[in-house]
């Protein structure tokens, strides 16, 4: 009979998840119809050439995206306050989450209760509110935001709150060792952020690589990498530019099950044609304008701080 190996994980300090709360009934459904969500024309409307439309789910992913009906309409898209996701009924994950950040309404700091919940708007069954998370005494998961609740925390006081509290739902989350997202990971967000500040509007779209041979974890299949793709009107030129990244955990992973570690990647740079294989989504527009569009979908620039990022 093999041995059980105990997981070695680093996760957030206990007195960090004591802050949390959990909620496992979700708010009235009704609460949700002001929620206008991601908006394509966000950079510039009057400019049709800056529009950047949600991705477009493949065949895979669109099998596995929870739809529902609301307003009228059938649709799989969650919309909150300044961002949107798409939830995996499979995986019980988003499939992606797309935030617009206004860098000139930003405030600088917001308040939340902070507490994490689920949709009403999708069965809770498909929504991973507790299980696979907790405390590091317990050996559990970080829940790691996909936007991430500065992101949409912009306009006046009321509304940068209420996107700082919507980014608290199981619908934009996915399992997280805490070290993965203080590292590189957490840089690039940071680096994005700082960026906006001030002058810029950008779109962000991000999300995990759902494989099938993702590691069962606490009875839950943990992805061992996420991608992030960035929308941009350049600085230099006024067109659209776009960057795409993808990050690996399965180094911390790697003490539960030796096989998670196939091919990591850690941090990288890549093309969006690759983010698009690994994503099983199509990006309508920013493929073309990808800052390195003229690479192969193989290529992938190792980032060991946000200074390796390209930008021409």
């Amino acid at each position: 009979m093999a041995a059980v190996r105990t997981p070695r994980y680093i996760f957030f300090p206990a007195r960090a998840a004591g802050m949390l709360r959990i909620r496992k009934t979700p708010d009235p459904i009704d609460s949700y119809l002001d929620r206008t969500g991601y908006v394509p024309s966000f950079i510039d409307e009057a400019r049709q050439d800056l529009h950047v439309p949600l991705p477009t789910l493949l065949a895979v992913a669109k099998s596995s995206a929870q739809t529902f009906q609301w307003k009228g309409k059938t649709t799989y898209v969650l919309d909150y306050t300044h961002f949107s996701t798409i939830q995996s009924k499979t995986r019980k994950l988003p499939i992606l989450s797309a935030v617009n950040i206004d860098g000139k309404a930003l405030q600088k700091k917001t308040t939340s209760h902070k507490t994490w919940r689920p949709d009403p708007r999708i069965p809770t069954s498909i929504q991973l509110v507790d299980g696979v998370y907790g405390t590091q005494k317990n050996g559990f998961f970080s829940r790691g935001h996909m936007t991430r609740r500065l992101d949409p925390g912009w306009g006046p006081p009321a509304l940068a709150n209420r996107a700082d509290e919507d980014t608290y739902h199981a619908t934009n989350a996915a399992p997280q060792v805490q070290s993965f997202n203080d590292g590189v990971w957490g840089e690039i967000e940071d680096y994005i952020l700082e960026n906006t500040r001030s002058t810029r509007r950008i779109c962000v779209f991000t999300g995990p690589v759902l494989r099938n041979g993702d590691p069962l974890i606490h009875g839950v299949k943990v992805p061992l990498q996420f991608w992030k793709v960035v929308a941009f009107l350049h600085p230099a030129t006024s067109e659209l530019a776009a960057t795409g990244y993808v990050s690996s955990q399965a180094t911390e992973v790697a003490g539960l099950l030796v096989s998670t570690v196939f091919g990591d990647v850690e941090n990288t740079q890549r093309p969006i044609a690759a983010i698009e294989k690994l994503a099983g989504i199509r990006f309508a527009k920013l493929k073309a304008a990808d800052v390195l569009r003229g690479a192969s979908p193989s290529f992938a620039t190792r980032l060991r701080d946000v200074r390796d990022i390209m930008l021409e």
